[in-house]
């Protein structure tokens, strides 16, 4: 823990002005220092006591399904590194539901689109079957399972001929919490699994998906970063014109960490793997 949450501190020192939120700036400089006992307790001293229910813990949590083949593991992880940052359970349930969407999605889950979905609410019922989620819900006036009751409404919208940009954001909301962008950024990848009217015909399977995430306004890069990573994980890196990759600031670095991922994959038997993880990522 003490390792990751330090690294999260040095990347936002090293580079402070790329749009992090003031509650989160607070942390990042909490969690800088050697002499913090608990790195979690920042997170959790945000807003009261109450913590954050935002998306950026789930912006940030698709390698842990790139890491981990089980799925305990990478929901156990994806909470873990969610709780750095964002202590709510609106914030951390949400960076588990985007983990378990990309493990799936490596599996090769969106063949079968609405097994997909259905799959999700089946982990989710389990994940936000506990004290915590029902008390934040209720604070929040949100429904006792509030990312199963927006699975649900995503199912909803997928078994619609048509769907309007205003119908999505009125039903699954583009904004900055999790609540409001994860949910929103599965659609997406499901909505352009087939060609869309209004997008070039040329566009495959991801180009759409980023096009369309962009278009329902709102916390677009995010939004797009989730539902770009889990796409990214059925389509596959050829699926990425090369025009973009030469643009992204990050692709090199992209490049390196995913070989970095899958030696780490395959060099520890799974018990050692989750062992060795343990010890170096928290």
């Amino acid at each position: 823990s003490f390792s990751c949450s330090y690294r999260f501190a040095k990347e936002y020192s090293t580079s402070p002005g790329r749009g992090y939120g003031n509650g989160v700036i607070q942390v990042l400089k909490k969690l800088s220092s050697f002499q913090l006992s608990d790195v979690y307790q920042p997170a959790r001293d945000q807003f009261n006591g109450r913590g954050s229910f935002g998306n950026g813990g789930a912006m940030r949590t698709a390698p842990f399904a790139l890491t981990f083949p089980d799925r305990a593991d990478v929901k156990r992880f994806a909470r873990l590194g969610a709780m750095l940052t964002h202590s709510c359970s609106l914030g951390y349930n949400g960076a588990i539901l985007q983990a378990l969407a990309v493990h799936f999605s490596l599996q090769g889950a969106l063949d079968l689109p609405l097994q997909f979905i259905n799959n999700l609410i089946a982990e989710m019922e389990e994940v936000e079957d506990n004290k915590e989620t029902r008390n934040d819900a209720r604070i929040l006036k949100e429904a006792e399972k509030p990312f199963c009751e927006r699975l649900h409404r995503v199912r909803d919208l997928m078994n619609r001929s048509k769907v309007s940009i205003e119908e999505v954001i009125s039903e699954l909301g583009n904004g900055i919490a999790a609540l409001h962008s994860v949910p929103t950024a599965i659609f997406c990848v499901l909505h352009c699994l087939q060609p869309l009217e209004g997008l070039p015909e040329s566009y495959g399977g991801l180009e759409r998906t980023i096009a369309y995430s962009l278009a329902l306004g709102g916390d677009t890069d995010t939004i797009a970063c989730m539902a770009g990573a889990i796409a990214g994980a059925h389509y596959g890196i050829e699926a990425f014109p090369q025009s973009w990759i030469r643009c992204c600031e990050g692709a090199e670095d992209a490049d390196v960490n995913a070989e970095r991922l899958h030696k780490l994959y395959h060099q520890f038997p799974q018990g050692d793997l989750q062992s060795h993880c343990t010890n170096c990522l928290f």
